[in-house]
């Protein structure tokens, strides 16, 4: 990490460092101190997970709600860390600038001091906000995309991601590292090699965008949308709007603005910007008029200038639409393009015109964007699909909010077949949240749904919507049902409706914990089982295939075992950036090696493992890569353990021999 020495990551924190017990600086600071090979090192990551932590890392000890990070420390350093950040230093510690009366100092400074290197600062959680704006400065020549919004914002990261990464090395925020930790521990992942960077932005209440901006100072900022989100602490949408906009404060002078013109007040800043500050003045933040009077804008919808048209949905497999590229400052001539977005939702085809404008900023033409949009996967939690034997399972329980329901009930009622939505709680909705809720079991009651089930308190309101609903226009009535807790719905899951063939989409707020209904759900669909133990054995199969690529060439076996363990599908990168795609995590990879006979295609570019697989490599293409090395002199030995002598051989001998034969597990 570039100029981020002890000296200056203390500068930069306006903390104080201690090196073996002695103030840097200070009279007892000699020059046989200043010779310590610590204080030129630079770290090479900064994390707040003491499991985290690697030689010369920095480890910042935050106190949390369940630990605290300062016990920890003499950990951290004894793996090999470069230093901590911390409020506090260890019990025990000699500081003569701050002598605690219940430190025995009758054996001197020596006896007392804690080997290693300590930054100390009034609050961590500070310090990390001052060290990730730092670093920042370090990194001046990686583009970075910010991502605002009240909805979509993830997936819109996923798509400006994908499209980028087909040009740049890039890197994205991942999981939910969005707010005021996530954000800061994102800009540290940055290393030399990337040129491009996209970091979701995400906020509840005023001067938090804010913060988020003066670490980012973004390149460009996408705003997806403006929604009822926080409004406990927003109030009102023109609130919403207005924290939103902290972030153009921060927007660096000639950056890009781009705003979804089919939103209302978003439209209202982009004719604000337009009319050259003439029309009405929407509700931005303080200083944010004059920023916008520094930046460029451009827009996307139905009229903006990236448009789409002939949108065909495709249900939970996604879209087919084509996006328009008006003459101007985007595009020389105008272009129209067709193109396929594999994340459900057809307001997923708005997203995408948003990661186009970001790939023609960054210098792509239309058909390397076209390509980076096609290969973009739904994550996690955010209407990511799970095959079973007995049912299709959505999973999109990250989080929900009015805006988002009704998007969700909009693509169920465009997918084939049966449709099941399990609903829950949304929260943070205000004063309103009850009329909020009856008008989203309303609007849902509207769409073409066989069985709704409603869970929480809160959702009772959505229960009540949708029955209110159907009384009014009776026709077409669907079966709804209402229970209070999670726990009721598992006792009665048998006998809810779901049946063998659904497709079920699971959705509340976070806080609801409906990640357990998915996993409730997936567990009732599938009808083999991995036996147990049988992990390793499948991870050394594995291991060798991921022995071939960039990324785990140069790891040990551990580090590569640890990050299958500990990441999803599509978290695990070569050393380039590039998505390797080969299971959600381990135990799912092998259970799908487990339990199916393996199909491929007739040119053997992917490979499948039965029925329930085949829907997960339309999700990954990048598995034929991982394949692809099977024919080279490096995989004989991959061949001749399981008797065959070339690869011909091995991919015939596929359709026909079950895994576990071939696996020997």
């Amino acid at each position: 990490m570039k100029n981020m020495t002890l000296p200056q990551v203390a500068k930069a924190v306006n903390g104080k460092l201690y090196i073996d017990g002695k103030e840097y600086g200070s009279d007892s600071f000699t020059g046989q101190d200043t010779a310590d090979v610590r204080l030129s090192t630079e770290a090479e990551g900064v994390v707040i997970d003491s499991r985290l932590s690697r030689e010369n890392y920095i480890f910042a000890a935050v106190k949390g709600e369940r630990t605290d990070g300062h016990n920890y420390m003499q950990s951290v350093l004894a793996k090999g860390a470069l230093g901590c950040i911390c409020e506090k230093l260890p019990e025990g510690f000699f500081d003569e600038k701050q002598a605690d009366d219940d430190i025995d100092t009758d054996h001197g400074p020596e006896a007392a001091c804690i080997h290693g290197a300590y930054i100390l600062v009034e609050s961590t959680l500070k310090a990390l906000k001052d060290l990730a704006a730092y670093y920042r400065q370090q990194i001046y020549n990686v583009k970075i995309f910010g991502i605002v919004g009240s909805v979509g914002k993830t997936s819109t990261k996923e798509l400006v991601a994908s499209v980028l990464s087909e040009s740049y090395r890039t890197l994205k925020t991942e999981g939910n590292f969005n707010n005021e930790i996530g954000v800061p521990l994102t800009l540290f992942r940055i290393s030399p090699e990337h040129e491009m960077a996209v970091v979701e932005m995400g906020i509840s209440d005023f001067g938090e965008m804010e913060r988020l901006g003066a670490m980012v100072k973004p390149d460009a900022v996408i705003m997806t949308n403006i929604g009822p989100c926080h409004l406990e602490k927003l109030g009102d949408l023109d609130g919403v709007l207005k924290a939103k906009t902290e972030v153009l404060n921060f927007i660096k002078p000639g950056g890009l603005l781009v705003l979804n013109t089919d939103d209302e007040k978003l439209r209202s800043v982009y004719e604000y910007k337009k009319s050259e500050f003439t029309s009405e003045t929407p509700s931005l933040a303080a200083g944010a008029d004059q920023a916008l009077r520094n930046i460029r804008v451009a827009s996307y919808g139905k009229t903006g200038e990236v448009s789409y048209s002939d949108v065909e949905s495709r249900g939970v497999e996604g879209s087919n639409f084509h996006f328009t590229v008006k003459k101007g400052a985007l595009s020389a001539a105008d272009k129209t393009v067709p193109a396929r977005v594999h994340i459900q939702g057809t307001h997923m085809v708005m997203n995408s015109l948003a990661a186009c404008i970001a790939g023609l900023e960054a210098g792509m033409d239309v058909f390397a964007v076209t390509k980076g949009i096609e290969a973009a996967r739904p994550v996690k939690g955010r209407c990511c699909p799970n095959y079973t034997d007995r049912f299709l399972v959505v999973d999109d329980s990250y989080n929900a909010n009015p805006k988002s329901m009704m998007a969700a009930a909009d693509l169920m009622g465009e997918s084939e077949g049966r449709k099941v939505m399990v609903l829950g709680d949304m929260f943070e909705l205000g004063n309103d949240e009850e009329k909020l809720h009856y008008e989203t079991g309303a609007y849902v009651a509207g769409r073409n749904i066989d069985l709704t089930v409603f869970i929480g308190k809160l959702a009772k309101n959505m229960f009540d919507g949708y029955t209110d609903k159907k009384r009014i226009s009776p026709q077409n009535w669907n079966k709804a049902v209402y229970y209070e807790t999670k726990e009721e719905f598992y006792e009665n899951l048998n006998t809810c409706g779901i049946r063998e063939g659904d497709t079920i989409l699971v959705k509340a707020s976070h806080g609801m914990g409906f990640a357990e209904i998915v996993d409730k759900l997936v567990e009732k669909g599938t009808k083999f089982r991995f036996v147990k133990g049988r992990e390793n054995m499948i991870l050394d199969d594995i291991m060798y295939l991921l022995s071939q690529t960039h990324w785990a060439c140069k790891r040990s076996r551990d580090t590569v075992a640890k990050a299958i363990e500990n990441s999803l599908c599509f978290g695990i990168l070569d050393e380039y950036g590039k998505q390797i795609a080969f299971g959600r995590t381990v135990t799912d990879y092998a259970t799908m090696f487990y339990v199916s006979d393996v199909v491929i295609d007739k040119d053997h570019q992917k490979m499948g493992l039965g029925s329930r697989f085949v829907e997960f490599i339309k999700s990954a293409p990048e598995l034929k890569d991982l394949w692809g090395f099977l024919g080279t002199t490096k995989a004989s030995g991959f061949y001749s353990k399981f008797g065959f002598e070339k690869k011909d051989d091995f991919f015939m001998a596929l359709p026909k021999t079950n895994v576990k034969g071939i696996f020997n597990v």
